[in-house]
């Protein structure tokens, strides 16, 4: 299933605009305009303040038809603050502010949260007459996420894609994209258990880059074709969503690619932007039109639809750019999720490697499940295996675990339900829920160089201390040996296995 949702969230202002709001209105109106003109499936998610302004009440009473879902963009404004009769603790003279504090609901105790969102899920009730069935935001809280999936039965919620000290939050070695039923203590982790899933999917909004979203322009090497941006993603406010070109690069690698049966794209921004999102949504709009069997719905049927399909637990799925529009295809990444792991293989002109691998222990608890953020900034992250982007030392790059030094071109094939190959000539990586095989392959190095991670080894086992939680790899049919910057792993037959312990 190929499954594309149009959703735009609505603030009221924008402290740092002249005559913001009427700009922001201006722009709902034509958002909303637009997908009716191309009849298509959309969402739009309302921030409080947006929410109870009459202008805003006006137009989606009179103008939304039955293709648009209304539901909760879980922002913090100083009128819901006020509603809750809590404290603005923005800056002086705003209604809005995007960090942490006041902005997200982290920042709060759990009983200050119950409050906000009982009064935002209330207020939009008595307005529009039922519960919103979606809830998103860049960042949502644990305790919030399983206190609306058990009290509002909502079907989809949806956060930031992976990025690194961007505007005010961090999120580092999550589900790359698609969607996945979260921990009930940390919404950022997929579960592994039924009893510790919350039974709502939460979506990765924005649409990355899976080439260059973990390493902003590394590989970028073409200085004719570059695409001056800080994200590389299909948001229209950037200039990856508004070429043309690299607009159907991401169609085609998101919807031709293997996905391994769900792949899923979220179109639409913030009306923050103004009127210059307009032209590039209409552009990504028409671009679309060339992928017939793509399908528009609304995030809360998406969401639906999900635990129709993988009612019991988060699905495998990966995202690829097998060809690469920035660096004359020398350059190739593979993300595969499960509800174990996420693990990213990489190829850079004959270099194949594993640029990244987390693992998810359902466990683990997210740092703010029962003490408020008091910092203008918060972290979700996993834990990390390989992070060839945070992990240098001296501004040296850290190799990950580098496969081949010589490797052609890969491609990737499903050879069952949740398992993924990704081959090249006679080698492989066949990456399934439990483990990872590397077949064919003689020697591999396994960079340390500044981990994150406190790591030791005892023959085949590699155990890892990341912030107090431990965890375990455990390298089968090689021979092990410690180096200066990691270990060599030399087979003894032709499939090194590569398990996870927690």
């Amino acid at each position: 299933m190929r499954i594309v949702n149009f959703m735009n969230f609505v603030r009221l202002c924008d402290p740092r605009l002249e005559d913001s709001e009427t700009l922001l209105f201006e722009t709902t109106q034509k958002e909303l305009a637009m997908a009716k003109e191309y009849g298509i499936e959309n969402t739009f998610l309302l921030q409080y303040d947006a929410l109870i302004d009459e202008r805003y009440i006006n137009l989606f009473k009179t103008e939304a038809d039955d293709t648009t879902e209304l539901g909760l963009w879980y922002e913090i404004p100083k009128q819901l603050l006020d509603k809750a009769g809590l404290p603005w603790r923005g800056r002086e003279g705003w209604t809005w502010d995007w960090h942490i504090v006041p902005g997200f609901s982290m920042a709060y105790t759990n009983e200050e949260r119950k409050l906000l969102i009982d009064t935002a899920m209330n207020d939009f009730k008595e307005i529009y007459g039922y519960f919103p069935k979606t809830v998103a935001s860049w960042l949502l809280d644990s305790f919030t996420v399983a206190y609306l999936a058990e009290n509002y039965h909502i079907s989809a919620m949806g956060i930031c894609r992976d990025q690194t000290n961007t505007d005010a939050y961090t999120l580092v070695g999550g589900y790359f994209n698609q969607a996945y039923y979260p921990s009930k203590v940390n919404m950022f982790t997929p579960a592994q258990t039924a009893e510790c899933q919350v039974n709502v999917p939460m979506f990765r909004l924005l649409g990355p880059d899976p080439i260059h979203n973990y390493d902003c322009a590394k590989y970028i090497n073409n200085p004719d074709n570059v695409v001056s941006s800080t994200c590389y993603t299909l948001e229209p406010v950037w200039k990856c969503g508004q070429e043309p070109e690299i607009v159907n690069w991401f169609y085609e690698n998101y919807f031709k690619n293997e996905d391994l049966g769900f792949s899923y794209a979220q179109l639409g921004q913030e009306n923050s932007f103004g009127p210059k999102l307009l032209a590039p949504l209409r552009m990504q709009l028409e671009e679309i039109k060339n992928y017939p069997d793509v399908k528009f719905m609304k995030m809360c049927d998406t969401g639906v639809w999900f635990k129709q399909q993988y009612p019991d637990k988060t699905p495998a799925t990966c995202v690829s750019g097998l060809d690469d529009w920035a660096s004359d295809n020398e350059a190739q990444s593979v993300y595969y999720d499960c509800c174990n792991y996420v693990a990213n293989l990489f190829r850079c002109r004959e270099k194949i490697f594993l640029r990244s691998l987390y693992f998810f222990d359902e466990k683990v608890k997210d740092y703010y499940l029962d003490i408020p953020c008091d910092t203008w900034n918060a972290t979700y992250e996993n834990l990390p295996v390989i992070d060839t982007l945070l992990w240098k030392e001296d501004e040296k790059c850290n190799d990950g675990l580098l496969l081949d030094e010589s490797g052609s071109t890969f491609t990737i094939e499903k050879l069952d339900d949740q398992v993924l190959a990704v081959k090249w000539g006679e080698k492989s990586v066949i990456f399934t829920e439990n483990e990872i095989s590397i077949r064919n392959l003689d020697k591999l190095s396994y960079d340390f160089t500044g981990s994150t991670a406190a790591i030791q080894m005892e023959s085949d086992v590699i155990a890892f201390d990341y912030k107090g939680s431990a965890y375990e790899i455990c390298i089968k049919n090689a021979c092990v040996k410690e180096t200066s910057s990691g270990c060599e792993i030399t087979a003894l037959t032709d499939e090194i296995l590569i398990t996870f312990k927690r």
